[in-house]
């Protein structure tokens, strides 16, 4: 005889979404600026001036340094959830925790977005006609990079979409750890963080929030850390949590107040991808 009076077990672990956890983006962009109420201004450098030898009166000519600064507007992005008593107590797994971890996670892309927004305003691109990524097509977007007196110093990365980077996969020189350098732990990165590989001098990582993601119109970066900033107010990332006992509900807030910007369009290059191929 069949039976029919089953019991369902509900396990206390919840799966989380899949997307992204940490923001990948503001540790390799220059951080802070001078903060002037709503607004952050960046101080940039530019010299294009050749040494010199003493003058026939003996002095050494001065030349003023050539600085200047941009400003960037801060703008406040918050994400604040509730659950009642009730659908706490009746709810699977640690609801308050759940609410505080996507929280987090929303501001995090929050952030992310921003920055990738600030590196779309670059006007160097490498292909006006959307192609697979190819090793030729890489060097000619990273001599157009470095023809731009940008250093190679470590602080160049790139962004890759998921199928960008497979189809980089494909060429022995990316995808062989006798080609590649060691991979990078970016300063302030916590342990954890974002994979990256080293190669050709730049710190290549996917990042799952580029434009045209998936498709034949997908875009792919490869910038220096000096060519970006990104500036927040107060102390970074508000978390909080708390209860009303009024109404009898618990919440969650992660707030920041934050802004990104592209300082040097020169250390700015962008490739158009067909997506596509690996999409499908």
């Amino acid at each position: 005889m069949a039976e029919t009076a089953f019991a369902t077990v509900y396990k206390d672990e919840w799966v989380a979404a899949f997307e992204r956890d940490k923001t990948s983006l503001r540790t390799v962009v220059t951080q802070g600026g001078q903060i002037r109420g709503r607004q952050a201004v960046f101080l940039i450098g530019q010299s294009s001036r050749e040494a010199v030898t003493r003058g026939a009166n003996g002095l050494i000519p001065a030349t003023a340094d050539n600085l200047s600064t941009q400003t960037v507007t801060l703008t406040e992005s918050h994400d604040l959830s509730q659950k009642t008593d009730f659908n706490i107590t009746v709810g699977q797994s640690d609801q308050r925790a759940i609410m505080q971890e996507l929280s987090r996670k929303v501001i995090n892309r929050s952030t992310d977005n921003k920055i990738l927004t600030a590196i779309a305003t670059g006007t160097q691109t490498i292909n006006s006609t959307a192609a697979v990524m190819t090793k030729q097509l890489v060097n000619r977007g990273l001599t157009k990079l470095f023809n731009g007196n940008v250093q190679n110093d470590n602080n160049v990365f790139g962004l890759l979409t998921p199928a960008a980077w497979s189809h980089l996969s494909d060429i022995p020189d990316f995808a062989s750890s006798d080609y590649v350098g060691t991979m990078p732990n970016v300063d302030g990165m916590p342990t954890g963080g974002v994979l990256m590989k080293n190669w050709l001098g730049v710190n290549w990582m996917v990042h799952t929030g580029l434009s045209g993601l998936g498709t034949s119109s997908g875009v792919c970066y490869a910038f220096h850390k000096s060519a970006v900033g990104w500036a927040y107010a107060k102390n970074e990332t508000e978390a909080l949590a708390g209860y009303n006992e009024e109404q009898a509900y618990s919440w969650a807030r992660t707030s920041i107040y934050d802004g990104a910007l592209l300082l040097q369009n020169s250390g700015v290059v962008i490739w158009n991808h067909d997506d596509s191929q690996y999409s499908s």
